[in-house]
């Protein structure tokens, strides 16, 4: 009896931790899986203060007299019980965490398509980046140059100055799409690669 409810103890012991990792891509859903970029930000150092108070209190608890058991015997009960109390806990979390971002990715990516399609309209499409603070490479008159050959493709760049949040930049790739056909059926295939040719032609001389 105590091998199968130890053995059972081990198992919830283990996907606790699993469900933490698992919970922690639903809480930053769409985040891509990095184990190691992402070990420190998992908080299972937390997880594993929890377990142990937990181990403390069942200890507590299987000191009491009652239901005529071991010790041994209850301690691994009541352990059981409240790992398993964390366990449905953490993956609840976790599920519930991800439902709402999907939702707010959802919304996110049709706001982006119906932009996309007002943008289509206006003939001047809008590329987003997080690029950071840019410093001032080239002359007022090359980067007008530059501006000019964007405008002549129909496109924009426009560079945010800051980091950009992953489920934001999952829901931009709808507009992107959305835009693709459109930008080849008015410039041509390999569009991109003859206005960057034209742009690296412009700097090459301001250099």
């Amino acid at each position: 009896m105590y091998k199968r409810i130890i053995y059972l103890n081990i198992a919830v012991f283990i996907l606790i931790f699993i469900a933490a990792i698992v919970a922690f891509y639903g809480y930053n859903y769409p985040t891509r899986f990095r184990f190691a970029y992402d070990f420190n930000d998992y908080g299972l150092g937390f997880i594993l203060l929890i377990l142990i108070g937990i181990a403390i209190s069942a200890a507590l608890v299987a000191s009491l007299d009652f239901k005529n058991l071991d010790f041994k015997n209850k301690f691994f009960r009541v352990i059981l019980l409240l790992n398993s109390l964390v366990l449905f806990f953490t993956i609840y979390e976790g599920l519930d965490g991800f439902l709402q971002n999907r939702k707010v990715l959802k919304d996110l990516e049709n706001e982006y398509i119906q932009q996309a399609k007002i943008d289509i309209k206006n003939d001047q499409v809008t590329y987003r980046f997080a690029g950071g603070l840019e410093l001032p490479m080239y002359t007022e008159k090359t980067i007008q140059k530059i501006d000019s050959i964007h405008q002549k493709y129909g496109v924009t760049y426009f560079n945010t100055g800051c980091t950009i949040l992953q489920i934001n930049n999952k829901a931009q790739e709808k507009y992107e799409i959305t835009v693709k056909p459109y930008l080849e059926k008015r410039n041509g295939k390999d569009w991109e690669s003859k206005m960057n040719k034209e742009i690296a032609k412009i700097r090459g001389k301001s250099l």
